[in-house]
C-alpha cells in the first residue's frame, strides 16, 4: 500500500512534535539553552569568563565567581538598589556590558570555585652545599717551632757583612782575600774581581769557613 506524500508528512510532523513536546513534558529537554535538562538554572563555569551570558542574573555572577553585588554595582556606576535577579542584558550600556563584565572578572584573576583557595606550588628548598672533605682536611696544618736556618752560600750577592753575620772571622776573610776588608756593604765578587784574583777560588775558601762556623 503507498502513502499518500501529504500523509507521510503528516506523520513526520506530528512524529516529531509528539517527541519534542513528549521530552519537555517529561523534563529532558530544554530549547531555551537557561535551563538543564533537569530543568535547573545554567550556571557560568567559574574558571571560564567567556560562558557568562547576556541572560544570566547579576545573583548568578556574584555567587559563582565570589563577588559582592554591592562591589560590581559601584564599578559599573549601576544603581544601588539594583536587584540580583535583574538579568545582565536588562543593564547594558556603553560602561556596563558582558564583555566588560568578563574583562572585569578576569583582572580580578577569579579561576577558582567560590570558597576555594589556590594552593600555591611548592617552593623547592636551595639544596646545601655539601662538602665533600673529611673533617682532618679542615685541621689547620700546626706551624714548626724549629727554627729554620737560611742558607748560607756564599755567591755574586755574597757581601763582607754576610760572612761575618754567617761567623766567619774578619782575620781568616783578610787572610784569603790578601788583605784588609773593604766596606762591609761591598760585594765579595766586585772586590776580587778588582783586585784581579778569580772569585771562584776566593769563593770555595770562603765557602768552607761558613761550613766550619755553622
Amino acid at each position: 500500500m503507498r502513502i499518500p506524500p501529504i500523509l507521510y508528512g503528516a506523520l513526520v510532523l506530528v512524529i516529531y512534535l509528539g517527541t519534542v513536546f513528549g521530552f519537555k513534558l517529561a523534563g529532558i529537554w530544554s530549547v531555551s539553552g537557561k535551563v538543564t535538562s533537569g530543568g535547573e538554572a545554567v550556571q557560568p563555569l567559574p574558571d571560564d569568563v567567556d560562558t557568562i551570558k547576556g541572560w544570566m542574573t547579576l545573583e548568578q555572577i556574584t555567587a559563582v565567581y565570589d563577588v559582592s553585588l554591592e562591589d560590581l554595582l559601584a564599578h559599573f556606576n549601576l544603581p544601588d538598589d539594583t536587584p540580583a535577579s535583574t538579568a545582565i542584558k536588562d543593564l547594558e550600556s556603553e560602561e556596563f556590558s558582558v564583555t566588560n563584565l568578563r574583562d572585569w572578572l578576569q583582572s580580578l584573576g577569579i579561576s577558582t570555585q567560590p570558597g576555594e583557595t589556590q594552593t600555591p606550588l611548592p617552593i623547592s628548598p636551595t639544596p646545601a652545599v655539601t662538602s665533600t672533605a673529611t673533617p682532618a682536611q679542615f685541621e689547620a696544618t700546626p706551624l714548626s717551632t724549629e727554627h729554620i736556618t737560611l742558607e748560607k752560600n756564599v755567591t755574586g750577592k755574597t757581601t763582607f757583612q754576610d760572612l761575618l753575620d754567617w761567623g766567619v772571622p774578619e782575620e781568616i776573610i783578610a787572610q784569603i782575600i790578601g788583605g784588609d776588608l773593604p766596606a762591609l756593604n761591598t760585594l765579595v765578587k766586585d772586590y776580587v774581581t778588582q783586585q784581579g784574583i778569580q772569585f771562584s777560588t776566593i769563593k770555595t775558601a770562603l765557602q768552607a769557613e761558613v761550613e766550619k762556623a755553622k
